[in-house]
């Protein structure tokens, strides 16, 4: 990158791209292509699935760039926008070569199934507008791709409930996307939340649909999957009234011992009095759940803030947790937002051993 460029960036937080990296991006859509008419005869559903995964991430990484990929010269997008298409395309070598190793040998793919959408880069507030609309074609394109099977698939409710759950789940998630996107593309001015609210409305569309696009090539793929319980609601921990539901057993303890238990049921009372529930906490809930009892996780600490959740250790060679693939012996949790705000997910080797529990009438923080 040059002088000038870096300038322009970070100015107009705007990134054109060097036109040779637009010529990748295009010939790994062209492989795309080529991969589903090679193995368009296959008799796998997962490599039929795993196909149908790499054509759906490369109609979101396409409609994300817009007309940004025509042309001769290339046209800025914004930084997030740029940098989430980097994500997507570079997934899409993975994907093929799966689908390709479970086309010659049944259950010889090396990937994770079902594919997930992979990690979102977090970007500027308020989501830049252009990266909505990105959003939106993309969206609208897995709308387009799936519509016509998911009608088919309802002559078969049972074989199919998963995948038809999860698309019932991804175009209403579109259609609030898109009510909040029509506000804005009239000219109205909305506020900074409106703006994040419509990215994570999409995000959870799209995240959705990946997953439907696979079900409907092997309905098994989604059988049991805490990412249709999630989409389903399917009850998980979050559904109990009991205020301590997501509190590490540890927290409990060491609070009780303390003399802080009054302090933090006063705190759990307020954070669940304004909490928003979103499927990202059920989908995460009933994973955790699931990797217990399979025994690939453990508890092994817990956060220091409210509502003090448990920190968990992989004992498997990995696992997966909202996209995230975490390796063996690293930890993991879920921050959950104060006052109603987003939580987020947190994953790296350890975590070092806060020295208090953070309350809210703490003057400190």
């Amino acid at each position: 990158m040059g002088v000038m460029d870096w300038f322009r960036e970070q100015l107009t937080g705007q990134k054109i791209c060097p036109i040779e990296h637009l010529e990748s991006y295009k010939r790994l859509g062209e492989q795309v292509y080529s991969l589903h008419v090679e193995l368009a005869e296959s008799k796998s559903a997962r490599a039929n699935a795993i196909v149908q995964a790499a054509r759906s991430i490369q109609i979101m990484s396409d409609e994300l760039l817009g007309d940004a990929l025509d042309g001769a010269v290339p046209k800025p997008v914004p930084i997030v926008t740029h940098d989430q298409a980097d994500v997507w395309y570079g997934m899409l070598p993975d994907i093929m070569v799966a689908a390709r190793q479970e086309a010659a040998f049944a259950n010889s793919a090396r990937i994770q199934l079902p594919i997930r959408l992979g990690t979102q880069i977090e970007g500027p507030k308020p989501c830049p507008e252009q990266h909505i609309a990105g959003l939106r074609r993309a969206a609208a394109g897995m709308e387009e791709l799936l519509a016509l099977e998911v009608s088919i698939a309802r002559n078969e409710k049972d074989t199919y409930k998963d995948a038809i759950l999860l698309y019932e789940e991804a175009r209403t998630r579109k259609q609030a996307g898109d009510s909040i996107v029509g506000t804005i593309s009239n000219g109205r001015r909305v506020s900074e939340e409106s703006h994040e609210d419509a990215e994570e409305q999409y995000w959870m569309a799209l995240s959705s649909y990946i997953l439907v696009a696979q079900g409907l090539k092997d309905p098994e793929l989604l059988k049991n999957s805490p990412f249709v319980a999630a989409a389903a609601k399917i009850p998980c921990k979050l559904d109990s009234n009991d205020i301590w539901k997501v509190t590490s057993k540890t927290a409990i303890r060491e609070i009780r011992k303390a003399g802080e238990f009054f302090q933090a049921e006063r705190d759990l009372i307020e954070h669940w009095e304004n909490f928003v529930e979103t499927p990202v906490e059920r989908e995460y809930e009933t994973t955790v759940e699931e990797l217990l009892k399979r025994g690939q996780i453990k508890e092994d600490s817990y956060w220091y803030c409210c509502p003090f959740p448990a920190v968990y250790r992989v004992l498997a060679n990995s696992v997966s947790v909202l996209g995230n693939v975490i390796p063996r012996d690293h930890v993991f949790v879920f921050e959950y937002g104060d006052d109603g705000e987003p939580g987020r997910f947190i994953t790296q080797r350890t975590f070092q051993s806060a020295d208090e529990r953070k309350y809210c009438e703490d003057e400190d923080h």
